[in-house]
């Protein structure tokens, strides 16, 4: 993304050195375009004796000051972390100040980052490129500013930003597979993938597995969300099928191609708990629901609300564009089909034994 274009940023974390801090950003939030740099410097504002705005008292020798200590005005950042599959610089914003209750730190004039004390720090992760003014607005405790101070930092993009590159940032172990038919870029990853391991549901251990590789990114997404939830293992069907949705040939048949056939899908069977025998499977452990289309899906066990949680988080937090349930039809039920579809977001849901035909969807 150019310098002209719009970027976004990702509120990582807020971390508070003395008071507690007050607020925070918006996360996948834009920003407008950038403008030309501001001149930098603390600004103190006083009033005279000891009256102030709000009808207080301020120390008129103790005048309200706030000062950026961190980054430097006029640093530059490269975009050389992975977030949620993407290219980001985190920046790290520390301030110091007298006299202000509150910090607000802004964007290009009106995208607001969050609220810190006047000793503070957060961080941001840059999705754009190129240069961004960052204003610390320090306020009493009214609300009404009384300080500031500016400075400018530029983003830039990383050197390789192919996928290649981002699976050796993402820490997987992978190789280039050999051309497959239908697949764009195959790559054929190992089964260990950000301390989760995939097994194919008849196997005895893990295997290497074959895909797109612009799918590997979003496992270790997905990695990192059952991880959460104590699993370190995952029990799959399959990645690359070359064939339509439904069944023939995307060659002979002029049928639509599923996304198994491009290796941008995976049928999730179940979860393993890690030091346990325990598994979550999608097809004892899932209990088929009403329609709703909405998160969260009605549960009846613990495992039933985990499946349902990590079926919901995979749609929510857009791992994955599609999301097909035990619920959607008799095809599914001892699995999520879970692909890329561009363009799409649908968590696909039915009401028991009943199976609706939706057009375009992936199996």
């Amino acid at each position: 993304m150019g310098p002209g274009r719009i970027a976004r940023l990702t509120l990582l974390s807020v971390i508070s050195i003395g008071l507690p801090a007050l607020g925070a950003g918006c996360q996948g939030a834009d920003l407008s375009p950038s403008r030309a740099a501001s001149p930098t410097g603390s600004v103190s504002v006083s009033w005279p004796g000891h009256a102030t705005p709000d009808g207080g008292e301020r120390d008129a020798t103790m005048p309200a000051s706030v000062r950026i200590t961190s980054p430097t005005d006029g640093a530059s950042f490269v975009r050389d972390t992975i977030e949620a599959s993407e290219w980001v610089a985190r920046v790290a914003f520390s301030v110091t100040g007298t006299g202000v209750a509150s910090v607000d730190l802004v964007a290009d004039t009106d995208f607001p980052l969050g609220t810190i004390d006047a000793a503070g720090m957060l961080t941001y992760s840059f999705h754009g490129d190129g240069a961004r003014v960052i204003d610390a607005i320090g306020r009493d405790a009214s609300g009404t500013e009384v300080a500031r101070d500016t400075l400018s930092i530029t983003i830039t993009p990383p050197v390789d930003t192919s996928c290649h590159a981002m699976l050796d940032a993402l820490g997987l172990d992978w190789a280039p597979a050999s051309a497959t038919q239908g697949v764009v870029d195959p790559v054929r990853v190992q089964p260990l993938i950000h301390g989760v391991s995939y097994r194919y549901v008849s196997n005895t251990s893990p295997t290497a597995m074959l895909m797109a590789c612009d799918l590997a990114p979003r496992l270790a997404r997905l990695s990192d969300l059952v991880s959460e939830y104590g699993i370190d293992e995952i029990i799959h069907i399959g990645i690359y099928n070359y064939r339509c949705i439904g069944g023939g040939n995307p060659d002979t048949d002029g049928c639509t191609p599923s996304q198994h056939a491009r290796a941008r899908a995976i049928d999730l069977h179940a979860f393993g708990l890690a030091d346990s025998d325990v598994e979550y499977s999608t097809e004892t452990d899932f209990v088929i629901t009403r329609r709703s289309d909405t998160c969260p899906m009605a549960s009846s066990s613990e495992a039933d609300r985990i499946l349902k949680e990590i079926a919901c988080r995979m749609y929510q937090e857009r791992i994955f564009e599609i999301v097909l349930t035990p619920n959607y039809n008799s095809d599914h039920r001892n699995h999520f089909h879970v692909d890329m579809t561009e363009g799409s977001m649908f968590l696909g849901e039915s009401v028991a034994g009943v199976d609706p035909a939706v057009p375009g969807l992936g199996d």
